[in-house]
């Protein structure tokens, strides 16, 4: 068989003119244009294009679905619609220490007291208002949370990037 052009062997390969010069330079290129001897080199060497499989293109699938998944998750972060988990889960500890000691106060402490000679009418009464004072506690700590967790939840996107 008759050796190739360059130019020839190039459009065999699927390389460039130039690319095929520069394969030419590496150690243990063929010496002359065999058509064979250098499709062997290209697949030794690992040379030329990858072509897409059906598995690279599921996996390039995937990366870019779990890209697109984290920025639209940074967004809703910085929308203010997510809150940390960590942030949560700090605020509610808190939060639960703050009821548990507003519970005790207000029923071993001051229970007591409020209900010395009052009638059971006047106790479901002293009952009621001490529910309230509860649920107005209650409310207010939850809405400081809620704006303390977004404004650390903030704070702690904002250290990430």
């Amino acid at each position: 068989m008759e050796p190739l052009a360059w130019k020839t062997l190039a459009k065999e390969l699927d390389v460039s003119h130039q690319g095929l010069h520069l394969w030419r330079q590496l150690e243990g290129a063929p010496e002359n244009s065999d058509l064979g001897a250098w499709q062997t080199f290209k697949a030794e060497r690992g040379l030329g294009r990858v072509r897409a499989t059906g598995e690279l293109n599921a996996l390039k699938a995937d990366l870019l679905r779990e890209q697109i998944r984290h920025v639209r998750a940074k967004n809703e972060r910085e929308a203010g619609d997510v809150i940390d988990r960590d942030v949560v889960e700090t605020m509610l500890v808190t939060l639960g220490q703050k009821l548990d000691l507003l519970l005790r106060l207000k029923l071993e402490v001051e229970l007591p007291s409020r209900c010395v000679g009052k009638s059971i009418a006047e106790l479901g009464i002293e009952g009621a208002t001490l529910l309230e004072e509860i649920r107005e506690v209650v409310n207010a700590n939850i809405a400081k949370f809620e704006s303390e967790a977004l404004a650390q939840s903030r704070d702690s996107n904002e250290g990430d990037e």
